[in-house]
């Protein structure tokens, strides 16, 4: 039996269920921290931006941080109960990736909720003990190499963790996907992930040269990849007894980062905001590009105080960042557009 919808998420096993970390990512609850951009393997799909890719940067939720100190306020900032760790492969900075979970345990308990991506190129047998010594909750495996694929044995056999395989998928990729869900199986992992393919500007050429497309119907994916994804959870239902869930791409958008967006649009607005969804609105008052001072978003007293001051108003939509950008829209409610000065 196959479980969901493809707009949101697969469900296919014997036993149907969502790891823990993902069952956080559907309501907004899990901060997103892109610890380093560094890694050793060259995945052709790679989707990871050129900003990111191969540079030693830290982001939570799309924003840059340059300390421990910045990445806790953005997350505190979201109201976060768990956070994923992700890169490029987070154990190339090994030791700030063990000190940040030791921080986050510390200061936001220990029900709080981490799970890590990994090739496994890095991870042996001392550093997934340590791991799970300083708080790891979960760790997912995408084994770029047979050679890793025994770390993922290792960390069920090693440590408390809660150990899963994730991996993308798209047309010619079922029979690797297969054979991870049955060693997953067999080393006792908990689940296995498959992500829609992305196509995106960092991989559209190398994916190109591979025959693959984009899809017209489902944009930003590989042609072909939800087909794919049926084929193996259609599979999974009859041979596999591990939870296999498949990820679709638009997940992304249309439920994580939006409930992501909402939530700290409640948390983190300001006396003069409102919450309209993943969205704030509030007014401005200008003298040319200079805003001078900020206010609910109220037609009428905006117009008024602009009026009173000689300035200009504006309602203004924008994201709940720190900086509030980028801004979705912005409409100008003083002087009126058919207002002409004699």
């Amino acid at each position: 039996m196959i479980a969901g919808r493809p707009d949101v998420a697969l469900l296919s096993g014997k036993r149907i269920a969502l790891s823990k970390g993902c069952e956080l990512c559907f309501p907004g609850l899990k901060a997103v921290i892109f610890v380093t951009g560094l890694c050793d393997d060259n995945c052709y799909y790679c989707p990871v931006s050129r900003e990111k890719l191969g540079r030693d940067v830290f982001y939570v939720n799309e924003e840059r941080v340059s300390s421990f100190h910045d990445a806790l306020v953005e997350i505190a900032r979201q109201g976060a109960r768990g956070a994923s760790i992700t890169g490029g492969d987070p154990l190339v900075r090994f030791d700030r990736v063990a000190a940040l979970i030791g921080l986050l345990k510390e200061n936001f308990g220990d029900s709080f909720h981490i799970h890590l991506y990994t090739s496994g190129r890095y991870a042996t047998t001392t550093a997934l003990r340590y791991l799970d010594s300083v708080g790891l909750d979960e760790i997912r495996f995408h084994p770029t190499r047979p050679a890793f694929e025994e770390r993922v044995r290792k960390a069920v056999q090693e440590t408390s963790m809660n150990v899963g395989i994730e991996i993308p998928i798209a047309p010619g990729l079922e029979r690797w996907a297969m054979k991870l869900i049955k060693l997953a199986e067999s080393a006792g992992a908990s689940f296995v992930n498959l992500n829609e393919m992305e196509f995106v500007e960092p991989n559209a050429e190398r994916l190109l040269l591979r025959g693959y497309s984009e899809d017209p119907k489902r944009p930003h994916t590989v042609k072909g990849s939800l087909e794919a994804a049926i084929r193996v959870l259609s599979w999974a239902a009859r041979e596999a007894s591990i939870p296999v869930h498949f990820c679709p791409a638009s997940f992304k958008d249309k439920v994580q980062t939006r409930n992501r967006l909402s939530r700290m649009a409640i948390l983190d607005r300001s006396w003069h905001e409102e919450a309209r969804g993943p969205v704030l609105i509030w007014g401005e008052l200008r003298r040319g590009n200079q805003v001078i001072a900020t206010a609910p978003p109220r037609r009428d007293m905006l117009a008024s105080l602009a009026a009173q001051w000689g300035l200009e108003a504006y309602i203004v939509e924008g994201y709940p960042t720190r900086n509030r950008a980028p801004r979705v829209s912005e409409e100008k409610v003083y002087p009126p557009a058919n207002n002409i000065e004699a």
